[in-house]
């Protein structure tokens, strides 16, 4: 068998296995947009509610509706006093590499990198996104202004004066809708919460500057410094995943083949606290 030929192969029948596989899904997990409802408010997630979602849309789920179906179900459980808040990261994996490519992040057009919940979020007249190029965030509610503004004059893009500052002050809730623990970007916003008490430095020694484009269409530079390379080799989150499950702060639930799970911020940097008071900490 040739490569080429294998290949051919391959793709011929990759449409054939997805299709099967979603077929499989709604035949035995099937449940709706309501079934999804009620799955979100069984973990604690209400009226009036900050939440930052972060989410997968797989095939073999068995939800019956489209990725904006999550996004109207997520707004009308927190309703109008409420906040739905969700990355929407221009890139997958390193930031450095991102920055390497000398991208030009424009704040209205960029489109979200990290799923494709994200992006149609993102795509609503009526959300907000932040102005930084490395963790931007995109909200709704009415202080979703508030929660985005000035992102962009923040070096650290996920420290002191960023939109998961604010977000903790609304005593914020998570939410991972068939998406791990591991996806949480706020850990990072906990480490610069605790950098003066890290064994190492957590930011790279000198910034860089990166191109952004705002929503009146201006271009601006905006400095950026990068987590130093010990800081992403050692840390371990799974610490505080490990801390959380034994003090009982996630609240869990299935749906169809869903998995959904909710813990609050502040219980998450509680439990950073108790780690690095008892000696543990949170870094390999």
């Amino acid at each position: 068998m040739t490569t080429a030929w294998a290949k051919r192969l391959k793709q011929r029948i990759k449409p054939i296995y997805f299709n099967g596989q979603r077929a499989v899904a709604r035949s035995l997990f099937a449940y709706s947009a309501d079934g999804l409802e009620a799955a979100v408010r069984s973990v604690g997630i209400g009226d009036g509610d900050a939440v930052m979602v972060h989410s997968g849309f797989r095939r073999s789920s068995g939800f019956l509706g489209q990725p904006g179906d999550v996004v109207n179900v997520l707004l009308k459980v927190v309703g109008p006093a409420g906040h739905v808040l969700m990355m929407s990261i221009p890139y997958r994996g390193s930031s450095q590499r991102y920055a390497e490519t000398a991208p030009l992040f424009d704040v209205r057009r960029t489109p979200s990198a990290v799923g494709v919940i994200s992006e149609v979020f993102r795509r609503r007249g009526d959300v907000v996104r932040s102005l930084n190029p490395l963790h931007p965030v995109v909200a709704s509610g009415r202080l979703a202004a508030w929660l985005t503004v000035d992102h962009e004059k923040t070096a650290y893009s996920c420290g002191r004066g960023s939109p998961f500052g604010r977000f903790l002050q609304l005593n914020g809730k998570f939410l991972f809708f068939d998406a791990p623990y591991g996806s949480l970007t706020f850990m990072h916003h906990v480490e610069d919460h605790f950098r003066t008490r890290l064994p190492f430095e957590l930011y790279s020694a000198e910034p860089v500057t990166l191109r952004v484009r705002n929503a009146a269409g201006n271009e601006l530079d905006v400095r950026q410094f990068f987590f130093s390379p010990e800081a992403r080799a050692r840390r371990n989150f799974a610490t505080i995943e490990q801390g959380l499950q034994q003090e009982g702060q996630f609240k869990s639930a299935r749906v169809g083949n869903s998995r959904l799970l909710a813990v609050g911020a502040q219980a998450v940097v509680t439990c950073a606290v108790r780690l690095i008071d008892q000696g543990q900490g949170f870094y390999i």
